[in-house]
């Protein structure tokens, strides 16, 4: 099947991901994703709780960019959304050096324009 199927038929059925993104206010999502809203019901945190996660995961790059740590793994990156790794270590540092891992093509900063423009950050895909 073409790449361009497969993506097709991904973007009909919601994907945990690009959930965690629309919970986040990102635009990494699209309305199938939206429409699983019906998570709420049963657990009506869960947009907290995803920008509670958002909001540790920000504070502890820039707490240890800001004690000299200069070198960052983001495994398990999941879609580029608001404050991404990078971003972060990158206003306290801006030589600092961001390396993403994840195992689905979609995911991590190797979207369009997101490990561009000079910074100093590698995205690898994994070819099976």
């Amino acid at each position: 099947m073409p790449a361009s199927e497969s993506q097709s038929e991904e973007l009909d059925r919601p994907n945990m991901a690009r959930i965690y993104d629309y919970f986040l206010g990102g635009d990494q999502n699209v309305t199938a994703d939206r429409a699983a809203e019906h998570v709420l019901d049963n657990y009506p945190d869960a947009a907290l709780a995803a920008r509670a996660n958002r909001a540790f995961l920000r504070r502890a790059v820039a707490f240890l960019a800001g004690q000299g740590i200069n070198q960052f793994l983001d495994i398990g990156s999941g879609l580029p959304t608001v404050g991404n790794v990078h971003e972060v270590a990158h206003t306290i540092n801006p030589t600092a050096r961001v390396v993403y891992v994840d195992n689905k093509p979609r995911c991590g900063p190797l979207q369009p324009g997101v490990a561009s423009g000079g910074r100093r950050g590698r995205a690898r895909r994994r070819r099976d």
